[in-house]
């Protein structure tokens, strides 16, 4: 990585880079564009959040595995063959974080459903948006339960919506590995929960807003520090 990299302003640091492709991207951060990256970072919040939520099964940890191992990404980018396969690569470096903060801190964070009520949904009204919210919380809780090896493979299969091929390279598992962890997680959630998982509208550990902008901000503030 050039030494002389500097962060451009995003006015005009993203004009015109949400067009272009992973490996155009990358090839603009190899050059000393570390403002390149930050693009890179947003495509994948969502879909890298969400496998780093199942694996640690807290959200603040989860923000943390994800900034350090986009911090692992950016110094590393050299080594990422391309031109495909960029996100399975960044899902790897994910993986590999938290498993290793896992270890390393020995985290116990054991969610119990609670009864609830079954949530009648319509299609009107703010009642509606705050039982969508209540729903998707259960069901947050409920593949918090299941063991890791299981809820990692739903989360990007099930929640994410992968491809078998796309989850298994994500998590270098064996394409048969994925499709057996993926139906026994099905069957270890309750039925109700599977329905609505699929259900539209439903965001289940939503990584957007104000949680995206402050994992890009503060990726890209430790980029400048190393640069």
């Amino acid at each position: 990585m050039d030494s002389s990299a500097q962060a451009l302003p995003m006015d005009t640091a993203l004009s015109g880079l949400q067009e272009e492709t992973d490996f155009e991207l990358i090839i603009r951060v190899r050059s000393g564009f570390s403002a390149a990256f930050e693009p890179l970072m947003r495509r994948y919040n969502q879909r890298l959040y969400r496998l780093s939520r199942s694996l640690c099964k807290s959200d603040a940890d989860a923000m943390d595995i994800l900034q350090d191992s986009y911090v692992i990404a950016y110094e590393k980018i050299a080594q990422f063959s391309g031109p495909e396969g960029f996100a399975g690569w960044l899902s790897r470096i994910v993986r590999n974080e938290a498993l290793m903060r896992i270890r390393r801190n020995k985290l116990v964070d054991i969610c119990s459903i609670q009864d609830h009520e079954p949530v009648e949904l319509n299609n009107e009204g703010p009642s509606a948006v705050l039982a969508q919210r209540q729903l998707a919380k259960i069901i947050e809780q409920a593949i918090d339960q299941l063991p890791d090896s299981y809820s990692s493979v739903f989360v990007l299969r099930g929640v994410q919506q992968l491809s078998t091929q796309e989850t298994a390279d994500s998590l270098d598992l064996h394409i048969d590995v994925v499709k057996t962890r993926f139906s026994r997680a099905k069957k270890l959630l309750r039925s109700h929960l599977e329905q609505h998982i699929q259900a539209a509208g439903l965001e289940v550990f939503e990584f957007a807003g104000e949680n995206c902008d402050a994992v890009v901000s503060n990726v890209m503030g430790r980029i400048i520090e190393r640069s």
